[in-house]
């Protein structure tokens, strides 16, 4: 083989290795982001629903973090498809009740079992 054909091919083999590595670092990148974003959302959103229940004096359990995590998810995730609108927005809002519901219900059987 000559010369210049193994220089090519080596240089292409760099090339693409050098393109892959800054790709896979990208969407890395890009996930921690959304995540530290998805969390911050989340925390404010549920820190807001705390403030309104304590100014408005109403108690009642409040929904764990784990339950805004998981809508702001995947609202974002929605947003970032183009595809949110009223019905995926209440589908997600059932989606989240339903968990909530199951949330529920397993803290009050812990609690019936003295666990």
């Amino acid at each position: 083989m000559e010369a210049w054909a193994v220089g090519l091919i080596g240089a292409l083999v760099g090339s693409v290795s050098s393109f892959a590595g800054i790709w896979i670092q990208s969407r890395h990148q890009h996930k921690r982001e959304m995540t530290k974003m998805v969390m911050e959302s989340a925390t404010k959103d549920r820190d807001h629903l705390f403030d309104l229940a304590a100014k408005s004096g109403k108690g009642g359990p409040l929904p764990p973090v784990v339950l805004f995590v998981h809508y702001h998810a995947e609202l974002f995730k929605l947003m970032g498809k183009g595809q949110l609108n009223q019905k995926r927005l209440k589908k997600l809002h059932d989606e989240n009740m339903e968990i909530w519901r199951l949330i529920h219900q397993m803290d009050e059987q812990r609690r019936s079992e003295g666990l």
